[in-house]
Protein backbone atom coordinates (compact mmCIF):
# COMPACT_ATOMS: atom_id res chain seq x y z
CA UNK A 1 0.00 0.00 0.00
CA UNK A 2 1.35 3.42 -0.69
CA UNK A 3 0.21 6.75 0.85
CA UNK A 4 0.98 10.15 -0.93
CA UNK A 5 1.59 12.89 1.19
CA UNK A 6 0.15 16.05 -0.76
CA UNK A 7 1.63 19.57 -0.15
CA UNK A 8 -1.54 20.98 0.29
CA UNK A 9 -1.07 24.38 1.01
CA UNK A 10 0.18 24.58 -2.69
CA UNK A 11 -3.79 22.96 -3.87
CA UNK A 12 -5.53 25.16 -1.69
CA UNK A 13 -4.21 28.52 -2.75
CA UNK A 14 -3.74 27.67 -6.18
CA UNK A 15 -7.98 26.12 -6.61
CA UNK A 16 -8.84 29.25 -4.79
CA UNK A 17 -7.27 31.63 -6.97
CA UNK A 18 -8.58 30.07 -10.24
CA UNK A 19 -11.56 30.37 -9.45
CA UNK A 20 -11.40 33.86 -9.21
CA UNK A 21 -13.74 36.04 -11.37
CA UNK A 22 -13.58 39.79 -12.36
CA UNK A 23 -16.90 41.51 -13.19
CA UNK A 24 -17.52 44.47 -15.09
CA UNK A 25 -21.06 45.95 -13.67
CA UNK A 26 -22.90 48.12 -16.11
CA UNK A 27 -23.75 48.63 -19.55
CA UNK A 28 -20.78 48.41 -22.45
CA UNK A 29 -21.23 51.81 -23.30
CA UNK A 30 -21.33 52.51 -19.69
CA UNK A 31 -18.18 55.76 -19.70
CA UNK A 32 -17.76 54.33 -16.08
CA UNK A 33 -18.52 50.56 -14.19
CA UNK A 34 -18.04 48.95 -10.78
CA UNK A 35 -16.11 46.32 -10.98
CA UNK A 36 -16.01 43.77 -8.47
CA UNK A 37 -14.00 40.02 -7.68
CA UNK A 38 -15.94 36.90 -7.47
CA UNK A 39 -15.38 33.49 -6.50
CA UNK A 40 -17.88 30.55 -6.00
CA UNK A 41 -17.41 28.14 -3.66
CA UNK A 42 -19.10 25.45 -5.40
CA UNK A 43 -16.75 25.83 -7.96
CA UNK A 44 -14.04 25.37 -5.37
CA UNK A 45 -15.34 21.85 -4.10
CA UNK A 46 -15.85 20.85 -7.73
CA UNK A 47 -12.20 21.40 -8.62
CA UNK A 48 -10.50 19.84 -5.22
CA UNK A 49 -12.31 16.73 -5.75
CA UNK A 50 -11.34 16.29 -9.43
CA UNK A 51 -7.56 17.17 -8.29
CA UNK A 52 -7.53 14.75 -5.46
CA UNK A 53 -9.46 12.62 -7.35
CA UNK A 54 -7.08 12.76 -10.27
CA UNK A 55 -4.23 12.17 -8.34
CA UNK A 56 -5.38 9.07 -6.98
CA UNK A 57 -5.51 7.84 -10.50
CA UNK A 58 -2.55 8.90 -11.45
CA UNK A 59 -0.03 7.73 -8.43
CA UNK A 60 -2.48 4.29 -7.50
CA UNK A 61 -2.42 5.49 -4.05
CA UNK A 62 -5.91 4.74 -2.16
CA UNK A 63 -4.45 6.81 1.33
CA UNK A 64 -3.66 10.41 1.09
CA UNK A 65 -2.21 12.56 3.98
CA UNK A 66 -2.66 16.92 3.28
CA UNK A 67 0.03 18.60 4.87
CA UNK A 68 -0.75 22.54 5.97
CA UNK A 69 1.32 25.00 7.31
CA UNK A 70 0.42 26.22 10.75
CA UNK A 71 -0.06 29.53 11.51
CA UNK A 72 3.02 29.44 13.59
CA UNK A 73 6.48 28.78 12.27
CA UNK A 74 9.59 28.50 13.92
CA UNK A 75 12.14 29.79 11.52
CA UNK A 76 10.34 33.38 12.69
CA UNK A 77 12.13 32.54 16.18
CA UNK A 78 15.56 32.22 13.73
CA UNK A 79 14.74 34.95 11.65
CA UNK A 80 11.55 37.90 12.61
CA UNK A 81 12.04 38.35 8.11
CA UNK A 82 11.66 35.02 7.30
CA UNK A 83 8.38 35.39 4.91
CA UNK A 84 8.02 38.95 5.67
CA UNK A 85 8.12 39.83 2.06
CA UNK A 86 4.72 38.07 1.85
CA UNK A 87 2.61 39.52 4.45
CA UNK A 88 1.25 42.01 1.88
CA UNK A 89 0.54 39.79 -1.00
CA UNK A 90 -3.39 39.45 -1.21
CA UNK A 91 -4.57 36.21 -0.47
CA UNK A 92 -7.56 34.53 -3.04
CA UNK A 93 -10.61 35.27 -1.68
CA UNK A 94 -12.15 31.42 -1.14
CA UNK A 95 -8.23 30.24 0.53
CA UNK A 96 -9.89 29.50 4.25
CA UNK A 97 -12.72 28.09 2.69
CA UNK A 98 -10.82 25.88 0.20
CA UNK A 99 -8.03 25.10 3.48
CA UNK A 100 -10.57 23.60 5.56
CA UNK A 101 -12.61 22.10 2.95
CA UNK A 102 -9.88 19.70 2.15
CA UNK A 103 -8.71 19.36 5.51
CA UNK A 104 -11.42 17.89 6.72
CA UNK A 105 -12.68 15.91 3.16
CA UNK A 106 -8.76 14.42 2.40
CA UNK A 107 -7.55 13.76 5.92
CA UNK A 108 -5.73 17.17 6.65
CA UNK A 109 -2.96 17.01 8.94
CA UNK A 110 -1.02 20.39 10.94
CA UNK A 111 1.24 20.17 13.31
CA UNK A 112 2.29 22.99 15.83
CA UNK A 113 5.11 25.69 14.30
CA UNK A 114 5.40 23.86 11.19
CA UNK A 115 5.14 24.18 7.57
CA UNK A 116 4.05 21.54 5.15
CA UNK A 117 6.96 20.96 3.49
CA UNK A 118 8.25 20.06 7.26
CA UNK A 119 5.00 17.50 7.71
CA UNK A 120 5.90 16.34 4.52
CA UNK A 121 9.79 15.49 5.62
CA UNK A 122 8.97 14.02 8.45
CA UNK A 123 6.31 11.72 7.30
CA UNK A 124 8.09 10.70 3.80
CA UNK A 125 11.15 9.95 6.56
CA UNK A 126 9.74 8.43 9.55
CA UNK A 127 8.17 5.00 10.62
CA UNK A 128 5.08 6.16 10.92
CA UNK A 129 3.45 5.44 7.76
CA UNK A 130 3.33 1.78 6.65
CA UNK A 131 4.31 0.44 3.09
CA UNK A 132 5.60 3.61 0.16
CA UNK A 133 5.56 7.03 0.81
CA UNK A 134 5.09 9.31 -2.16
CA UNK A 135 6.04 13.03 -1.61
CA UNK A 136 3.10 14.62 -3.95
CA UNK A 137 4.73 18.77 -4.55
CA UNK A 138 5.68 21.51 -7.47
CA UNK A 139 8.00 22.66 -4.56
CA UNK A 140 11.86 22.23 -5.28
CA UNK A 141 12.28 22.85 -1.67
CA UNK A 142 11.55 19.00 -0.88
CA UNK A 143 14.17 17.76 -3.09
CA UNK A 144 15.70 17.71 0.34
CA UNK A 145 13.96 15.12 1.15
CA UNK A 146 15.07 11.22 0.21
CA UNK A 147 12.42 9.26 -0.96
CA UNK A 148 10.04 8.18 -4.12
CA UNK A 149 8.14 11.98 -5.26
CA UNK A 150 5.62 13.18 -7.58
CA UNK A 151 5.22 16.17 -9.65
CA UNK A 152 1.23 16.76 -10.21
CA UNK A 153 1.92 19.76 -12.74
CA UNK A 154 4.32 17.28 -14.92
CA UNK A 155 2.90 13.95 -14.19
CA UNK A 156 6.17 12.72 -13.83
CA UNK A 157 7.76 10.30 -10.51
CA UNK A 158 11.51 11.14 -9.51
CA UNK A 159 13.77 9.37 -7.22
CA UNK A 160 15.90 11.66 -4.69
CA UNK A 161 18.87 9.36 -2.99
CA UNK A 162 20.16 10.73 0.59
CA UNK A 163 23.18 11.78 -1.19
CA UNK A 164 21.07 14.08 -3.59
CA UNK A 165 19.01 15.34 -0.93
CA UNK A 166 21.92 16.15 1.45
CA UNK A 167 23.62 18.43 -1.71
CA UNK A 168 19.80 20.12 -2.49
CA UNK A 169 19.79 21.32 1.46
CA UNK A 170 23.46 22.36 1.09
CA UNK A 171 23.17 23.94 -1.77
CA UNK A 172 20.17 25.76 -0.60
CA UNK A 173 22.12 26.94 2.60
CA UNK A 174 24.37 28.89 -0.10
CA UNK A 175 21.86 30.20 -2.82
CA UNK A 176 19.28 31.40 0.02
CA UNK A 177 15.35 31.78 -1.49
CA UNK A 178 14.01 35.09 -2.11
CA UNK A 179 10.50 33.65 -1.84
CA UNK A 180 11.18 32.84 1.41
CA UNK A 181 12.89 36.08 2.07
CA UNK A 182 16.48 34.34 3.27
CA UNK A 183 19.32 35.78 1.13
CA UNK A 184 21.81 32.93 1.40
CA UNK A 185 25.35 33.60 0.78
CA UNK A 186 26.02 36.94 -1.04
CA UNK A 187 27.25 36.69 -5.04
CA UNK A 188 26.61 32.81 -4.85
CA UNK A 189 23.67 31.98 -7.49
CA UNK A 190 22.78 28.80 -9.13
CA UNK A 191 25.80 28.53 -11.27
CA UNK A 192 28.64 29.66 -8.66
CA UNK A 193 27.14 27.37 -6.23
CA UNK A 194 26.95 24.58 -8.55
CA UNK A 195 30.74 24.78 -9.34
CA UNK A 196 31.43 25.09 -6.07
CA UNK A 197 29.95 22.05 -4.50
CA UNK A 198 29.63 19.52 -7.35
CA UNK A 199 31.84 16.45 -6.45
CA UNK A 200 33.08 17.54 -3.21
CA UNK A 201 33.08 16.06 0.07
CA UNK A 202 32.39 17.85 3.58
CA UNK A 203 30.02 20.23 1.85
CA UNK A 204 29.10 22.19 5.04
CA UNK A 205 32.56 23.13 5.53
CA UNK A 206 32.58 24.45 1.83
CA UNK A 207 29.30 26.26 2.97
CA UNK A 208 31.48 27.71 5.96
CA UNK A 209 34.42 28.99 3.98
CA UNK A 210 32.42 30.94 1.14
CA UNK A 211 30.24 32.48 3.78
CA UNK A 212 34.01 33.27 5.75
CA UNK A 213 35.14 34.57 2.23
CA UNK A 214 32.03 37.01 1.96
CA UNK A 215 33.09 38.39 5.72
CA UNK A 216 31.09 36.54 7.51
CA UNK A 217 30.42 33.94 10.12
CA UNK A 218 30.17 30.56 10.67
CA UNK A 219 26.87 31.91 12.70
CA UNK A 220 25.57 33.56 10.08
CA UNK A 221 26.05 30.64 8.03
CA UNK A 222 24.30 28.21 10.79
CA UNK A 223 21.31 30.73 10.79
CA UNK A 224 20.52 30.15 6.71
CA UNK A 225 20.88 26.66 6.74
CA UNK A 226 18.49 26.40 9.54
CA UNK A 227 15.70 28.57 7.61
CA UNK A 228 16.37 26.31 4.35
CA UNK A 229 16.49 22.60 5.87
CA UNK A 230 13.08 21.01 5.57
CA UNK A 231 12.59 19.07 8.66
CA UNK A 232 13.04 15.37 8.31
CA UNK A 233 11.94 12.83 11.23
CA UNK A 234 15.55 13.00 12.65
CA UNK A 235 14.77 16.92 13.07
CA UNK A 236 11.99 16.35 14.95
CA UNK A 237 11.47 15.42 19.03
CA UNK A 238 8.23 13.30 18.57
CA UNK A 239 7.66 13.17 22.01
CA UNK A 240 7.59 17.55 22.74
CA UNK A 241 6.80 17.69 19.45
CA UNK A 242 9.34 20.15 18.94
CA UNK A 243 11.71 20.64 15.95
CA UNK A 244 15.58 20.00 16.24
CA UNK A 245 17.34 22.79 14.93
CA UNK A 246 20.33 21.65 12.48
CA UNK A 247 23.73 21.81 13.70
CA UNK A 248 26.88 20.47 12.68
CA UNK A 249 26.98 17.78 15.32
CA UNK A 250 23.78 16.47 14.74
CA UNK A 251 24.46 16.48 10.97
CA UNK A 252 27.45 13.90 12.20
CA UNK A 253 25.35 12.13 14.57
CA UNK A 254 22.73 11.17 12.41
CA UNK A 255 25.55 10.36 9.91
CA UNK A 256 26.68 8.00 12.16
CA UNK A 257 23.26 6.73 12.54
CA UNK A 258 22.58 5.88 9.20
CA UNK A 259 26.32 3.95 8.65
Amino acid sequence: MSTLLVDADVVAYQVAFSTEEAIRWGQEDDEYAIWTLHSDEKDCVRKIDDYFHTLKQDTQCKEIISAFSDKDNFRKEIFPDYKLNRTKQRKPLTLKFCRDYIYKKFNGFIRPRLEADDILGILATADIIKGNKIICSIDKDLNQIAGLHYNPTLKEFYGITKKQADYNFFYQCLVGDSIDNFKGCPTYGDVKTKKTLDRKKNLWNIVKSCYKEQGLTENDALVQARLARVLRNTDYNFKTKQPILWSENEQKRNTRKSN
